[in-house]
């Protein structure tokens, strides 16, 4: 009988001991995991499987891929392929840009602005090819001699044309010389016109 009362003692003491913590240990001074009530998730409703035919892709207006310089009407500056051989080949010489550059007695003038807030400048289309490849290599042999050129991919009715620009320039007058000189010596009527950035 004994033993059985000190056996329920120590499952008394035991649970009591368990319990104990629990029921009146202060909650500030419990570890902030200890304290931490997680929230139940709510239910909610699942959104219907969307594929990328069903989804409604808003509308733009232009197309950000397109150069906004190609959508210009200028026309193109036309040029035969042995004008563009000789070039490549170095057999043309064109002055430099440094040649070009002279020393300014006056401030350049302050940049214009359209209706539309965007600012003026201009740009030199040297010549219109139908080949890609050889409107890189002119592209590359007038950055060699200081130009900067770049390239601006334009579709015509008649077909896939590459613009060859030297540009762009804030006042219209830096790019008179450059004509001048690239007319000069590639026997072309490059043509002055308004960047669009």
């Amino acid at each position: 009988m004994l033993k059985q009362r000190l056996v329920g003692a120590l499952v008394l003491s035991a649970l009591a001991i368990l319990v104990w913590p629990i029921i009146f240990v202060d909650q500030s001074l419990q570890t902030p995991a200890e304290r931490l009530d997680v929230p139940q998730v709510a239910d909610y409703e699942r959104l219907p499987a969307m594929t990328q035919e069903s989804f409604e892709w808003p509308e733009i207006e232009e197309d950000a891929r397109v150069n906004p310089q190609a959508l210009t009407d200028e026309p193109e500056v036309e040029v035969r392929s042995d004008q563009v051989q000789a070039l490549t080949r170095s057999e043309t010489l064109i002055k430099p840009i440094s040649a070009e550059r002279e020393v300014r007695s006056e401030p350049p003038s302050a940049v214009a602005l359209d209706q539309n807030g965007y600012p003026i400048a201009y740009t030199l289309q040297v010549m219109s090819l139908t080949n890609r490849a050889d409107a890189q290599a002119v592209s590359e042999k007038l950055k060699a001699m200081e130009y900067k050129a770049y390239i601006v991919e334009v579709d015509r009715p008649e077909g896939i044309r590459f613009r060859v620009y030297i540009g762009p320039k804030v006042e219209r007058e830096a790019l008179v010389a450059v004509k001048r000189s690239i007319d000069q010596a590639l026997g072309v009527d490059s043509l002055i016109v308004r960047y669009w950035p």
